[in-house]
């Protein structure tokens, strides 16, 4: 009785996953209502990339061989400004237009409008996102006040000639990007690059690249500040810069962003659920916005956010513009789904009428 009963609900479990797996594959894609909006931007960040790509060039700083998309937005691999590892495939990837594409499409689910003000906080470990968000706030018609730090795990922004900000510098020169970082700082440890390879292996002349990086910087416009009120105070200022802000984005793993602590990594990526996390003097940026109720999107972890948006992780080449999986979302029947779970209710529902009869041993 028992074993026929089992297998009885084995059937209507393999019914119901049938139904799903139909329903599923007659699904059909359907293009997000801002897709135009998403290309936009993606089209601007191409222009970016581009100007960046000629001016590193110029520079004399050839492409990273690992760069096998060829963009120009790779570094190499340990420089005196590096500050910790990363992954190759992720920092390839995150290279795309698809990026720009992702971030309007992100800011649209958190609620931005044409004119609200935004902020950010960048690190300089994904200069491709960094340059896709403004791109995105630049097509949306968005204020963004933001923040950008030198300092670069591997294979970033970490060539000591060519940082992030200056990355930002010649987009906006080229009239591209409309708004420079209103902060400027070093990162890494205490966001002053106090584990910066030239620092930890002591070398002379490693460090003499930091100081002239930190000379020249100010020269073309770009003034460092260097944080010393302590943790708390420098994360309570930087908010106070961006003022009322109608979202949060934070990319990879700048410590003004993150916390102190490791707690802002357990909160995921992409557009964050809403969360009321603990506030203590070593919090960060991303969650001290979720304790405020702020829509806060976050940047990080890589691959497992391609998964989640359609984006290809690590392509071979680098995908058209408007024909990857985040610009569209997945379109079912209604009617289909509540029928499928409507016979798999009946169905488990008859098999316990069934075997519930006095006497009754059904056959299957």
């Amino acid at each position: 009785m028992k074993r026929r009963k089992l297998l009885c609900h084995g059937l209507v479990a393999l019914l119901l996953m049938t139904s799903v797996l139909t329903i599923y594959l007659a699904g059909h894609r359907v293009r997000l209502p801002y897709g135009d909006e998403m290309e936009a931007a993606a089209r601007l960040h191409q222009q970016v990339v581009a100007a960046v790509r000629e001016e590193r060039l110029r520079r004399g700083f050839e492409l990273a061989p690992e760069d096998t998309l060829g963009l120009g937005l790779m570094g190499t691999y340990l420089s005196p400004i590096t500050t910790s590892l990363g992954s190759e495939e992720a920092k390839r990837t995150s290279q795309l237009p698809d990026f720009a594409a992702l971030t309007v499409r992100l800011l649209h689910d958190a609620g931005a409008r044409p004119g609200d003000r935004i902020g950010a906080c960048f690190s300089a470990s994904f200069p491709g996102i960094d340059l896709a968000v403004l791109c995105a706030a630049e097509v949306m018609g968005l204020e963004i006040s933001y923040s950008v730090s030198v300092g670069s795990s591997n294979l970033g922004a970490n060539l000591p000639g060519y940082v992030l900000p200056e990355m930002i510098l010649t987009a906006h020169e080229a009239g591209l990007l409309s708004t420079l970082p209103d902060l400027i700082t070093m990162g890494g440890d205490g966001d002053a690059g106090e584990n910066m390879m030239a620092y930890l292996l002591e070398e002379e002349e490693d460090i003499r690249e930091i100081e002239a990086l930190k000379e020249r910087l100010p020269g073309e416009g770009l003034t460092l500040t260097a944080y010393d009120q302590g943790y708390e105070a420098d994360v309570l200022d930087r908010m106070a810069r961006m003022g009322d802000i109608v979202a949060f984005v934070n990319v990879g793993g700048n410590i003004l962003g993150m916390g102190d602590t490791d707690a802002a990594v357990s909160f995921g990526q992409g557009l964050l659920p809403e969360a009321d996390p603990r506030i203590g003097p070593k919090s960060g940026l991303v969650e001290r916005y979720l304790s405020l109720g702020v829509p806060t999107i976050h940047f990080l972890n890589i691959k497992q956010l391609c998964a989640e948006t359609g984006i290809p992780y690590d392509p071979v080449t680098v995908p058209q513009v408007g024909t990857s999986g985040v610009y569209y979302h997945r379109s079912y029947a209604r009617w289909a789904v509540a029928a499928s779970f409507g016979l798999a209710l009946v169905a488990t529902v008859a098999v316990e009428v069934l075997f519930r009869r006095k006497g009754t041993d059904p056959a299957c």
